[in-house]
């Protein structure tokens, strides 16, 4: 569905179409309406076969909707202007995500709200592998050295709380905490926790890592048995060719790693401080281990392409040196993606 060619480094921030199934053409959806199809191809990054996908998609969720709020008694949209709107919006380049509301993630329905960051393929992918990796590191239900007590996880830039739902979801002797320095991006997680019958277990609260005393990143639990973060990582050189999609519609704050105003950065503001604050934030391996937590992943890091050599030397040089082994991983497109650490 790419119109253009962006950096190879940038592709992933492409890739936030939606996962469904394309709809049979012998379905009496809007799709035999080729003024729709047109608009949308005003969107330079859809080929036709996406609009009219795409064009399916709205069309299918306008119904949707209208089947609702018949059920709760309300007067329905009319639909046809509800498609026409929705499909301007999608036709000026406004991520489909925004226009339907929500983005699959795993097994997750995700909410998506302009401007938080909406979640990439890419990462649900590293998430579910995280989780497989966790649960594989669990002894079975006979054995004496089970957890004693659920594994506290922090979720930092928790945007949608994607990451942190989606593990909370595959890992059910876990606990996690979201926090994000966006109010909007907070309140959304709190709803899509909601949403996904996770919200016993998994919490949002705002916090700013680099403004606030680290203690107060803390759950109620203490401290964290394991960290993830999809931090803002795209240096402002490259935020530049990012597509009017990203740009124009998703938060800056979300993207850029250094923030707009230095622009000569790597885009490793984020990494830089969470290795100086991990001490303050992760349990002790010895404190870890004595709650059946053993063998476990302690960090973990989603990066952009070509970071990886930069991020593993930042990680390795973290204050309190509780991080030991590292790895990087590779996303389903075979692209350096993710560093881990396990503790010492």
């Amino acid at each position: 569905m790419i119109g253009i060619s962006p950096p190879s480094s940038l592709r992933r921030l492409f890739r936030t179409g939606r996962i469904r199934i394309p709809v049979s053409s012998d379905r009496k959806y809007s799709t035999s309406q080729p003024n729709h199809v047109q608009t949308l191809l005003r969107n330079s990054e859809l080929t036709e076969e996406d609009a009219i996908n795409e064009l399916r998609w709205i069309t299918q969720e306008v119904r949707e909707k209208a089947i609702r709020q018949i059920s709760r008694g309300r007067m329905p949209e009319v639909e046809e202007d509800s498609i026409a709107e929705k499909v301007k919006r999608r036709g000026r380049g406004e991520p489909i995500q925004y226009i339907l509301g929500t983005t699959d993630f795993g097994p997750l329905t995700i909410q998506c709200r302009r401007p938080v960051l909406i979640p990439r393929p890419e990462t649900a992918h590293l998430t579910q592998q995280l989780s497989s990796l966790i649960l594989s590191s669990i002894p079975p239900l006979t054995s004496r050295d089970r957890p004693s007590a659920p594994l506290n996880i922090l979720d930092l830039c928790s945007g949608t709380g994607c990451i942190g739902l989606l593990l909370a979801k595959l890992t059910p002797l876990s606990n996690v905490t979201g926090i994000d320095n966006s109010p909007v991006a907070v309140q959304l997680g709190m709803i899509n926790a909601r949403d996904s019958h996770l919200d016993e277990r998994v919490k949002f609260k705002y916090g700013n890592m680099f403004t606030t005393d680290p203690t107060s990143l803390l759950s109620t639990g203490g401290k964290y048995g394991l960290i993830i973060s999809n931090p803002p990582y795209i240096p402002y050189s490259q935020y530049q060719s990012l597509p009017a999609s990203v740009r124009e519609y998703e938060s800056p704050n979300a993207l850029l790693g250094d923030g707009s105003d230095d622009k000569e950065g790597k885009g490793l503001k984020y990494y830089e401080r969470i290795a100086e604050i991990l001490s303050d934030l992760l349990l002790d391996q010895e404190e870890l281990e004595a709650k059946g937590w053993k063998g476990i992943l302690r960090l973990a890091l989603e990066i952009g392409q070509g970071q990886a050599g930069d991020v593993l030397d930042i990680v390795k040089s973290s204050k309190g040196g509780l991080i030991g082994k590292t790895e990087v991983w590779k996303d389903q497109f075979g692209v350096e993606r993710m560093v881990v650490g396990w503790g010492k």
